[in-house]
C-alpha cells in the first residue's frame, strides 16, 4: 500500500479542529441559552492535550480539543524464513497527532455522561534500517537480511525508509465519562472509550537496487503486508483521558 497521497490530509487537520474551536466560542459569546463554557487540559493515552467544552443544556454538550505527543516506536517483524536474527529492526518515533469533536448525553443530568464523536487522526511514524542495525544471529546480518520472509541482499537494499499511518482519516470514537466538580468553577474529569483507527498503512522505499527490481520489489511489498498484519492490534484503539479544567 501507498501513503504519500495522504500527505496533504496530515497537514489540513490541525487548521480544521482550530476553526471549529473558534465556532464553538463565538458560538457560546452570541447564544441567548443558559449554557456553559468550559477550557481544560488533559493526558491521555493519545498524548497530553487542551480542550474546549459548551454545554447546551443540563443533559447535552460538545466538546473540541487537540493532543499531540511523541514516543519512541521500535519492532521488529516475526522471523519468516526460519533464519533467526536476520530481520530488519525498524526504529523511530511513533507522532500522535489528533483534533477530537465529541457530543456527550447526560442522561440523569448529573455527573455521568455517554459520548459519542470523531479523532481527526493525524498520527503516524517514520522509520529508517537496514542490514547493518540488526542483531547478530546465525548469519552475517550485514550482508543479508529478511525482507517478506526471504533473504535479500545487504547491498541490494541499502538504506530502508518506511511510511506507516492509518486507514481512517477520520476515526469514529464512542465511550463514557464522569466531571467531577471542585468548588463553584472548577472539574475533573475522566474519560474511557475506543477509537476505531481501521488497518494500518504501510510503505517501503529503499535506496539500493531492490526498489527497482521486480522480484525484490514483491519482497517489499510482502514485507509492507507483515508489518501491517503486525499492527492490527491497533485497529481499535483504547483511549482513556484525564483532564482538569474551568468552568465559565
Amino acid at each position: 500500500m501507498r501513503c504519500s497521497s495522504q500527505t496533504n490530509t496530515h497537514r489540513s487537520l490541525s487548521p480544521v479542529i482550530k476553526a471549529l474551536s473558534v465556532a464553538l466560542i463565538m458560538l457560546a459569546a452570541t447564544s441567548n441559552l443558559q449554557a456553559e463554557v468550559s477550557v481544560s487540559t488533559h493526558i491521555s493515552t493519545i498524548g497530553p492535550g487542551i480542550e474546549l467544552g459548551y454545554k447546551l443544556s443540563p443533559a447535552f454538550g460538545v466538546r473540541a480539543g487537540w493532543q499531540q505527543f511523541a514516543t519512541d516506536f521500535d519492532f521488529k517483524p516475526e522471523d519468516e524464513n526460519g533464519v533467526p536474527g536476520d530481520e530488519l529492526t525498524y526504529e523511530g518515533d511513533l507522532d500522535l497527532k489528533n483534533g477530537s469533536l465529541m457530543a456527550d448525553w447526560y442522561p440523569y443530568q448529573g455527573r455521568f455522561r455517554l459520548t459519542a464523536g470523531l479523532l481527526l487522526n493525524n498520527s503516524g511514524t517514520k522509520l529508517t534500517t537496514n542490514c547493518k542495525t540488526n542483531t547478530a544471529g546465525t548469519v552475517s546480518v550485514a550482508n543479508s537480511c529478511e525482507v517478506g520472509g526471504s533473504s535479500v541482499s545487504g547491498s541490494d537494499i541499502g538504506e530502508v525508509d518506511i511510511t506507516i499511518d492509518f486507514e481512517e482519516r477520520i476515526a469514529p470514537y464512542i465511550g463514557l465519562g464522569w466531571a467531577f466538580q471542585q468548588g463553584k468553577s472548577w472539574f475533573i474529569s475522566a474519560d474511557l472509550g475506543v477509537a476505531f483507527l481501521g488497518k494500518a498503512n504501510a510503505d517501503i522505499q529503499t535506496t539500493g537496487s531492490c526498489n527497482n527490481t521486480e522480484s525484490c520489489r514483491s519482497q517489499l511489498d510482502d514485507e509492507e503486508r507483515e508489518i501491517e498484519e503486525d499492527m492490527e492490534s491497533l485497529e481499535f484503539f483504547p483511549v482513556a483521558k484525564l483532564g482538569f479544567g474551568y468552568r465559565f
